[in-house]
């Protein structure tokens, strides 16, 4: 309990001079799960406390002396159930700490216009966009967000990464007719692999030298050759992508992610496996995929979804709406009836945000929409306070939920 109440003396510090907020020391120590639920606590006790108390004249000074005191009286007076003890701390604590806050925005204002202007921080365009970096063979790194047409021939193959951020491999030895992709021919020669990393608030597109489309979300990495050898085609993916995989019966297409593996042989489907997440899936579009996991392999129909569970093993197929999970590479967000927890951690990802929710119950409201990718965070947070359900706020990179 001692603990706890020097973690919160330590965010109510932070509180009282805003700018501290942004200091690495604090922000490092927000990463830890614990610290990050002690402080969500606190600024949801404090909403709770605004909407009950709203009004009432408090003198900051004496509030804090009786808040310590009291917590302190708690804290030591022995008694044969701990649990309410804390409970009993806690409350009390917790409408102290809420005055405080409540004050001390107040006394920061007073004390910013008698004391000094602090310097307006500089304006986040928090914005979708397409940008990646390429990592090839001899390591080094190669940005593509530029604005000009690049071109250059790496490792054997010519590469060009056009104004539209689409990058394309052209192999002399890819052959194509109007209906299907040919392997190439036996050629002994080393396999030399290409990485596309695609970074928080960006997608990217790429066009692998058999002729294969991949849309790559943001918090992305692919990995694959620069040429296909002739046996099969494989790809190893961290994250989400979206895959129109020219078809060669006798040359098969697969996927690799993280326990997971898609086999194909020309189809269109989306693969999300984040390595963050317990949650692994495959949604077939068109055509017929594998999917292999463990003892487990599944053949799949167009509008049916592949699930693995990490945590428990446990494998499921299910009917689903594609567009759900593959609305994102036309540039939207889709939504029908989802968590909200769900619908923020794609959000949270895209735009590189914190999420805060003032309950465990409200992470379980249900949110329809469809939100534009492109647009700045703030218009979609719009979107869904007009829903009704639930009030968001932004701060820089943090966003906060209440229930209405």
């Amino acid at each position: 309990m001692k603990e706890k109440l020097d973690k919160i003396e330590f965010i109510l510090e932070h509180l009282r001079e805003p700018e501290q907020l942004l200091e690495g020391e604090f922000m490092n120590w927000l990463q830890e799960e614990e610290n990050k639920h002690v402080f969500e606590e606190v600024i949801t006790n404090r909403m709770a406390f605004l909407e009950k108390e709203y009004g009432q004249q408090v003198e900051p000074e004496q509030e804090w002396q009786k808040l310590w005191q009291q917590m302190q009286k708690d804290f030591y007076t022995p008694t044969p159930d701990k649990r309410k003890i804390n409970r009993r701390v806690w409350y009390s604590m917790a409408a102290g700490v809420c005055v405080l806050m409540t004050l001390a925005g107040g006394i920061l204002l007073q004390q910013g216009k008698e004391k000094k202007s602090v310097p307006p921080m500089a304006q986040i365009e928090h914005v979708g966009k397409r940008s990646a970096q390429l990592i090839v063979s001899t390591g080094e790194v190669l940005d593509l967000s530029q604005k000009e047409i690049y071109q250059k021939a790496v490792d054997g193959t010519l590469i060009t990464n056009d104004t539209l951020k689409l990058l394309s491999y052209q192999s002399e030895t890819r052959k194509t007719n109007t209906t299907e992709t040919n392997a190439p021919e036996k050629v002994n020669k080393e396999t030399v692999y290409h990485t596309l990393r695609v970074p928080a608030g960006a997608d990217y597109q790429v066009t692998l030298a058999d002729g294969t489309k991949v849309w790559l979300n943001c918090e992305s990495t692919l990995r694959y050759p620069v040429e296909f050898g002739n046996e099969k085609r494989e790809v190893y993916l961290d994250g989400e992508g979206y895959f129109e995989v020219n078809k060669a019966t006798e040359w098969p297409f697969i996927v690799n992610a993280e326990q997971m593996r898609v086999k194909v042989t020309g189809t269109k489907f989306n693969v999300k496996s984040y390595s963050t997440e317990p949650i692994a899936h495959t949604t077939l579009v068109e055509g017929s995929v594998w999917a292999y996991t463990g003892q487990t392999q599944v053949q799949l129909n167009p509008s049916e979804q592949f699930r693995y569970d990490r945590g428990t093993g446990m494998t499921s197929v299910q009917k689903v709406d594609t567009e759900l999970y593959t609305g994102w590479i036309e540039g939207m967000f889709v939504f029908r009836n989802q968590r909200l927890e769900d619908v923020m951690s794609d959000l949270a990802r895209w735009y590189n945000m914190t999420i805060f929710y003032s309950t465990a119950e409200t992470k379980e409201i249900r949110i329809s929409t469809n939100l534009n990718r492109y647009k700045n965070i703030d218009d979609l947070l719009e979107i869904i306070n007009e829903s009704g359900k639930v009030v968001v706020a932004r701060k820089d990179n943090t966003i906060t939920i209440h229930t209405r």
